[in-house]
């Protein structure tokens, strides 16, 4: 099993499933994968919806190693498509049904990681403007009309999460 997973996990070494066995593998490790997979995206999601951003930012390593790993096995899937329904492993019905209930928890995910976007973006601009507003005294300059005071700059905000 251990060959077979380190196969799923290189894209450089096209596996090629041959028999009932190697094709169980495969699954089995797709499955193993979204074992570890799919806690973090669990636990991510709860930490932005309780607004604890910081500890969902704090998994980005783990969970982006777990989230490469399950695609490169579901990438092996696909690269041996016909032997997998030729062979018909007995965890591949289990497979799909945990994919699907996965893809389901991953919209939930990206919902909730857009709204927190959206709300942090929000709670910058205005802060940006308030900052604006009372730090960086307007006055005339000749021919120019109102402008900024010298020296003040508005806050920059940053779009990445």
């Amino acid at each position: 099993m251990r060959h077979q997973s380190q196969a799923a996990e290189r894209p450089d070494n096209r596996l090629r499933v041959t028999n009932p066995e190697e094709a169980q593998r495969l699954v089995l490790s797709a499955l193993e994968a979204l074992d570890g997979l799919e806690p973090l995206i669990e636990e991510e999601t709860d930490h932005f919806k309780a607004g604890r951003v910081r500890e969902a930012l704090g998994m980005a390593l783990d969970k982006n190693a777990a989230a490469s790993r399950y695609t490169l096995c579901l990438e092996a899937l696909k690269g041996n498509a016909i032997a997998i329904g030729r062979f018909q492993p007995p965890e591949l019905e289990t497979l799909r049904a945990r994919h699907d209930a996965f893809q389901r928890k991953m919209a939930l995910n990206m919902a909730v990681v857009a709204t927190a976007r959206t709300v942090s973006e929000g709670l910058m601009r205005e802060l940006a403007d308030s900052l604006g507003q009372n730090a960086s005294p307007k006055v005339y300059a000749p021919r120019a009309g109102v402008t900024r005071k010298p020296g003040t700059t508005p806050l920059a905000v940053s779009r990445a999460i």
